[in-house]
């Protein structure tokens, strides 16, 4: 939380209480107490109330461990989450509770318990403190309880769907049948299989061999790959061959027929499941003659560890963004609770148009997974945390990760892999002696000259002494993408603006004044929406426009009820370039505008009496609007799929609907993110109103 957001909030407390205007540590301490002791003499609901306790008592020791150095900023969010779990745990405590509890069901109980870790957790991220969750089970009991427990409530949805494009040419506000789609499989079994890939992955990671079936999937006929000749990357090592007809890919050796390739498997599969263009795909496990092999997407600038000495006048804009790429990367494997054990350069692959990507996964773990003793002569140590350094049994965390992340932020700003100038042995030495140091004596890379200053807070926070006070990875995420939109908007030279003088650091842009898209967001769902279309209009009409912001300014210069410029035709034009730059919500905007106005015409005409008029609508309907649906439902967007097989049902384009259908199912059958498949069940069982209009 900013300050200026803060500030706005004290201002709400009460007169008396603005004299103290951050609660003690104490008292957040003596809040955690009270909540254990409420705890223990709860009555129902005891299934979750265990899990709770031993969260809490975790989240009091990250306090108290860190109570000297925590931001007395953060307290606030912190006094109102534990407040949050007191008022709720005192329902279980009152005798006269207990008739009302009654009508609260499993499911809303649960509900409620989500939302509290949910908001402690948030407070948590904000006052950068990780709770040591190493010694205990509460990590893996929390999860497969919450998990658990969702599947009992999933049922497939019986809403009503009403008409978004206002044709008016059937009532379809009944409710649809109760049943999918013949062609697709339940919401609760896609979800139940998202769940048993989170479980397959834990697993996996204690030891257990992989289940056939997935192995099944991760292996690679021989006929798809086909051997080039042609230059590898960092010279000797993965051998670059032609995958599936087209794309180049690398491919490693690994082991021999015979020899365990579990770890190997795992790898694989933990690539399967970080399916997102923020880290290096991982095709599979390849058998051939007698030698299995790696397929991974092909670096084809080599390692990053490689590109940043190679090019030494990278833009700060461009630095910054390969840190933010890598935050991301890290942030989705501490959500899916992976830990990476190597973030440095060499770990991360450069590839088409300068994109960086995590990779290298052969030492990644679970959380609850124990470490190896550090090696002396290791080139590692120069990224590792001092505390595993000390004590290399010690169980690797999330902290660890972020540390080294830390490490990677310097690697970025100085084109160096850190400590330089002193060998392995005597980095190892260094750190080891170094271990109960404060934070200003810590040995650290020096700062590079013409660094932001706010990178550099972000780095010196990610290589904190002390692994408590080193902040989250959903923390590193805000604050660094944060800088990029401040940077961006503030910038005259995108190439140079970064290299500050010492001067420039001590006297950077103002945030309140920054214009972004968050601020443009935020304006708009709080429905300032004259303030939103000003931040929209100059994210839209800069020299780099940002696409979202174009597709805004349209909705608002065609939608007369927010628009304080209405003009149609420019609006679809700042649609059109949204469109162009990507964003296909465009696309399935405009085709919905032209079809409420034909359908406004339409209705017009019938009105009037004149229905050759409103026939030949109908056909324009279905020349002019449908294509544009099937041209977004082409591009992967699902609501223009939707569109496609409902107005298609409606315009009696038969085609159009069983396309729409089977791009749907296709979705259901081929994506690996458990959104888009429930996105696409719900649109499918909205469909089924019109599931009689081709009976033959």
């Amino acid at each position: 939380m900013s300050r200026s957001n803060l500030g706005a909030r004290i201002e709400l407390i009460s007169p008396s209480a603005r004299a103290v205007r951050f609660p003690a540590v104490s008292d957040i301490l003596n809040l955690t107490d009270r909540i254990i002791k409420l705890i223990d003499a709860a009555k129902y609901n005891r299934e979750a109330l265990p899990i709770m306790k031993l969260y809490v008592m975790e989240v009091k020791a990250a306090i108290h461990e860190n109570k000297d150095i925590i931001d007395e900023e953060y307290t606030l969010d912190l006094l109102k989450a534990l407040e949050d779990w007191e008022r709720f745990l005192e329902q279980y405590t009152k005798p006269k509770m207990k008739t009302l509890l009654r009508f609260q069901n499993d499911e809303q109980i649960d509900k409620k318990i989500n939302g509290l870790f949910d908001k402690l957790d948030n407070a948590l991220n904000d006052a950068h403190l990780e709770v040591d969750l190493e010694n205990n089970a509460v990590l893996k009991e929390k999860l497969m309880y919450m998990q658990e427990r969702q599947l009992e409530y999933i049922k497939i949805p019986r809403e009503k769907t009403h008409d978004a494009g206002g044709c008016g040419m059937m009532d379809i506000d009944e409710d649809p049948p109760s049943v999918t789609h013949p062609c697709s499989t339940s919401i609760k079994d896609e979800i139940r299989k998202t769940f048993e890939d989170d479980f397959v992955t834990t697993a996996c990671f204690h030891g257990l061999p992989l289940p056939s079936e997935k192995i099944k999937d991760l292996k690679i006929d021989p006929k798809w790959v086909h051997s080039i000749s042609g230059p590898q990357p960092n010279g000797a090592g993965p051998q670059r061959v032609v995958y599936c007809g087209g794309e180049y890919a690398a491919k490693i050796k690994i082991a021999q027929e015979g020899e365990d390739i579990n770890k190997y498997l795992v790898q694989a599969y933990i690539s399967s499941q970080l399916n997102t263009d923020l880290f290096m795909r991982n095709y599979g496990i390849l058998l051939e003659e007698g030698v299995y092999y790696m397929i991974t997407e092909w670096p084809e600038l080599g390692t990053l560890s490689k590109y940043l000495v190679e090019n030494i006048n990278i833009s700060w804009g461009k630095r910054i963004n390969m840190a933010v790429r890598l935050a991301r990367a890290l942030d989705i494997c501490h959500r899916k609770y992976i830990l990476h054990h190597d973030i440095r350069s060499h770990s991360v692959a450069v590839c088409k148009n300068n994109v960086v990507k995590l990779g290298n996964y052969h030492r990644t773990r679970s959380t609850k997974d124990l470490s190896t003793p550090v090696a002396e002569e290791s080139d590692g140590v120069r990224w590792l945390c001092p505390e595993k350094v000390v004590d290399g049994r010690r169980p690797y965390s999330m902290a660890a990760d972020v540390y080294s992340f830390g490490m990677l932020m310097w690697e970025i700003s100085s084109h160096k892999i850190p400590f330089t100038d002193k060998t392995v042995g005597e980095v190892y030495t260094l750190l080891r002696n170094s271990a109960k140091f404060k934070d200003k004596d810590a040995p650290r890379p020096p700062i590079i000259d013409g660094t932001p200053k706010k990178y550099v807070k972000i780095m010196k926070k990610c290589w904190r002494q002390n692994p408590g006070s080193r902040p989250t990875m959903p923390f590193v995420v805000k604050k660094l993408e944060r800088l990029e939109e401040m940077y961006r908007k503030n910038s005259t030279d995108a190439d140079t603006y970064g290299t500050y003088t010492s001067s420039m650091q001590e006297s950077e842009p103002r945030e309140p004044e920054l214009i972004t898209i968050y601020s443009a967001r935020k304006l708009h769902a709080e429905k300032r929406h004259a303030e939103a279309f000003k931040h929209f209009k100059t994210l839209a009409d800069d020299e780099n426009p940002n696409a979202e912001a174009n597709f805004y300014v349209g909705r608002y210069l065609i939608d007369d009820r927010v628009s304080y410029e209405n003009d149609p035709n420019v609006g679809i034009s700042y649609l059109e370039v949204a469109e162009q730059l990507g964003f296909h919500d465009a696309l399935q905007y405009r085709a919905q505008e032209k079809m409420a106005a034909a359908t406004v015409l339409r209705k017009k005409f019938i009105e009037a009496g004149k229905l050759d008029d409103a026939n030949s609508i109908l056909e324009r309907m279905k020349t002019e609007c449908l294509p544009l649906f099937r041209e977004g439902a082409n591009r992967g967007n699902l609501r223009c799929m939707k569109d496609l097989a409902d107005y298609g049902a409606k315009l009696g384009d038969k085609q159009s609907y069983v396309d729409g259908l089977r791009m749907l199912d296709d979705v259901i059958a081929k994506t690996k993110d458990p959104k888009q498949k429930a996105k696409a069940q719900d649109f499918l069982v909205k469909l089924q109103q019109h599931k009689n209009v081709f009976m033959d």
